[in-house]
C-alpha cells in the first residue's frame, strides 16, 4: 500500500513537473514571438531548448567563455543562415563552414549534445528567411534571446560553484577537434542537405536539413538506431495524424492536440516515441503551405533523403580510412 502511495506521488510530482517546464518552454516562445514578431518563432524555439539545457548542465567550460559562445553562435546563426540565401553561389561553402564552426566550439562533451540548439536555430533560420529589411529584428532577437541564456547560465553556474572552473576558449576547441571525422560529417551533411532544399525548392526545406543533424551520430550503430527509430516514429505519426486528425478530431481541436501531445512527450526521453509527436506536429503545422497528402509524401521524401546523405557520408569516411591505412601500411613497408 505503501509503495503504491509512493509511486501515485511520484507520477504526480512528474506530472507537476512536466507541466511547468512545458508552460516554461511556451511562454518563452509566446513572449519571443510577441517581442519580435511570428517570423522569428523558429530561431525562438532553438533559443529555448538553450534556455532549459545550459543553465541545468554544466559541460566543463569556464562561465564567461560559455557566454560569449552562446551569444556569438545564435547571433552567428540567423546571419550565417541570411547570408548564405542572399549570396547563393556560396551558400555550400557558408553552411558549411558555420556547421564546423559550431561543432568546433560545442560538439564536446557528446554525452551532453552541447550543440543541439545551435544546429536547431542555425537550421531554422536558414529554413524560414526573412526580407532584409526585417532582419535587424531577427539578429536583435537573437543576440536578446542569446543574453539571456548567457545569464542565467552564468548565474546558475556560478551558484552551483563553477564560477572559476572549466575550460577556456581554446581547451575546449582542442577537445571538440578530436572528434574530426564527425565534425566533418556534421557539417557536410547539413551544408548537403541545405543545398538540395535550396536546389530542389523544397516547400519545407527544414525537413530534410534537420532529419541529417538528427541521424549524425558519433557511432555507426548509434546512426543505424536513429535511422530505424526515426522511421519507426514517422510512420506511426503519419498514421495517427491521418486517423486522429483527419478522421476523429474536429479541425477546431486541433492546436488543442497538439498542445497536449507536446505536454505527454515530456514524460518520455525515448527518441522514437518523440518522433511519434514530431511528425503529427511537424504535419499539423505545415498544412499552411501543404496539403495532407502533400505533407505526407515530403515528410517521408525527405525522412529518405536525409537518411541517404547520412549513410553514404559515413560510408565515404569509412573508404577515406581505409584507404589511408593500406597508403600508411604501403609507405611502411617500402621504408623497411
Amino acid at each position: 500500500m505503501a509503495d503504491n502511495e509512493k509511486k501515485k506521488r511520484t507520477l504526480w510530482e512528474q506530472a507537476v513537473e512536466n507541466a511547468l517546464r512545458f508552460a516554461f518552454n511556451l511562454a518563452f516562445v509566446f513572449i519571443f514571438q510577441s517581442i519580435f514578431g511570428v517570423h522569428n518563432v523558429l530561431p525562438g524555439v532553438a533559443i529555448g531548448v538553450g534556455m532549459t539545457m545550459f543553465p541545468d548542465g554544466y559541460i566543463g567550460v569556464r562561465p564567461m567563455t560559455m557566454s560569449g559562445i552562446i551569444i556569438g553562435l545564435y547571433c552567428g546563426c540567423v546571419i550565417a543562415g541570411q547570408t548564405a540565401l542572399m549570396l547563393p553561389a556560396a551558400a555550400l561553402v557558408i553552411n558549411f563552414l558555420f556547421v564546423l564552426l559550431i561543432m568546433a566550439l560545442t560538439c564536446e562533451p557528446t554525452m551532453y549534445k552541447p550543440a543541439i540548439s545551435f544546429l536547431l536555430c542555425f537550421v531554422f533560420a536558414q529554413s524560414a528567411p526573412v526580407p532584409p529589411e526585417a532582419f535587424p529584428v531577427r539578429l536583435a532577437g537573437a543576440a536578446a534571446g542569446g543574453a539571456a541564456v548567457a545569464a542565467v547560465t552564468v548565474i546558475k553556474w556560478y551558484w552551483q560553484g563553477h564560477g572559476k572552473d572549466g575550460r577556456g576558449l581554446k581547451e575546449q576547441i582542442r577537445l571538440c577537434t578530436v572528434r574530426k571525422g564527425y565534425i566533418l560529417r556534421m557539417s557536410m551533411g547539413i551544408a548537403a542537405a541545405m543545398f538540395i532544399g535550396m536546389v530542389l525548392h523544397l516547400r519545407k526545406p527544414l525537413w530534410i536539413s534537420i532529419v541529417v543533424m538528427s541521424l549524425t551520430q558519433l557511432h555507426y550503430h548509434e546512426t543505424l538506431e536513429r535511422i530505424r527509430h526515426r522511421f519507426f516514429g514517422n510512420v506511426l505519426g503519419i498514421l495517427f495524424f491521418v486517423v486522429v486528425f483527419r478522421m476523429l478530431v474536429p479541425e477546431s481541436w486541433a492546436f488543442g492536440m497538439v498542445l497536449f501531445l507536446g505536454y505527454i512527450s515530456f514524460f518520455t526521453s525515448e527518441y522514437k516515441y518523440k518522433q511519434i509527436v514530431n511528425a503529427v506536429c511537424a504535419i499539423n503545422a505545415s498544412l499552411v503551405l501543404l496539403d495532407t497528402s502533400t505533407a505526407i509524401e515530403n515528410r517521408l521524401l525527405c525522412l529518405a533523403g536525409g537518411a541517404c546523405i547520412v549513410l553514404i557520408l559515413y560510408l565515404a569516411q569509412k573508404l577515406g580510412r581505409g584507404i589511408m591505412g593500406h597508403t600508411g601500411a604501403a609507405a611502411a613497408c617500402r621504408t623497411k
